[in-house]
């Protein structure tokens, strides 16, 4: 089965590209208006694209009603953010905040999440996230009148104690299972992790197909 895009409407291209590009993680970003009202909102069109600069990504759409986002304008107005990630310690906030609220209302009241100061940005991280990485607006492009990127340069990251190894400075897999975004109102958790080392081409000369082999338990 095939489908050429230019011939979908954009819902039925949305529904296509994030039922299958899964899973996503989630961005519980905090940013701040002009009045210093934060607002929190999570976003699924998120990842990370280069460690020097080091560079995270945003896809935020527009309202239903062709009205801007809380979130982007808040950037677009301060050039900061927090991007919040989400493990089952604030999920029920998370689902909190995605709700639209209006604009001179803050989720944050109503998630039972406390803010905490970053060290780089004047906005606010959420002090319960496992980490948090401190933004600054690197660069927005306006892909259309639905849709925009924004280029986040991570100036700093919190992480909390329990998922860092003091000795190696290594995330500790078992200690940090962030939030995935499926597609719809489905979300995962991280599954059973495998270890593999990418073959040599040696290995690869001398296995064949078997030097893609997983690892047997």
């Amino acid at each position: 089965m095939y489908f050429d895009l230019e011939n979908l409407p954009t819902q039925e291209k949305y529904k296509f590209l994030s039922a299958l590009v899964i899973p996503r993680p989630v961005a519980f970003v905090t940013s701040q208006n002009p009045e210093g009202l934060h607002n929190a909102a999570p976003f699924s069109f998120f990842n990370m694209f280069s460690e020097e600069p080091a560079i995270v990504i945003l896809g935020i759409s527009h309202r239903p009603n062709g009205k801007s986002k809380d979130t982007i304008n808040n950037i677009r107005s301060k050039q900061q953010f927090a991007i919040n990630m989400v493990d089952k310690s604030i999920i029920g906030a998370m689902h909190i905040a995605s709700a639209d609220f209006p604009s001179d209302e803050s989720e944050i009241d109503y998630a039972g999440i406390t803010l905490m100061p970053c060290k780089q940005i004047d906005v606010m991280r959420i002090a319960e996230a496992p980490v948090s990485f401190e933004c600054r607006v690197f660069q927005i492009i306006d892909l259309s009148d639905r849709r925009a990127l924004i280029l986040g340069e991570v100036l700093g990251i919190h992480l909390a104690d329990r998922i860092l190894d003091p000795i190696t400075k290594r995330v500790i897999p078992e200690e940090y299972s962030p939030i995935a975004r499926l597609y719809g109102n489905e979300y995962a958790w991280l599954g059973k992790r495998y270890s593999k080392a990418i073959p040599s081409i040696d290995e690869i000369h001398q296995l064949g197909l078997a030097a893609g082999d997983l690892p047997k338990d």
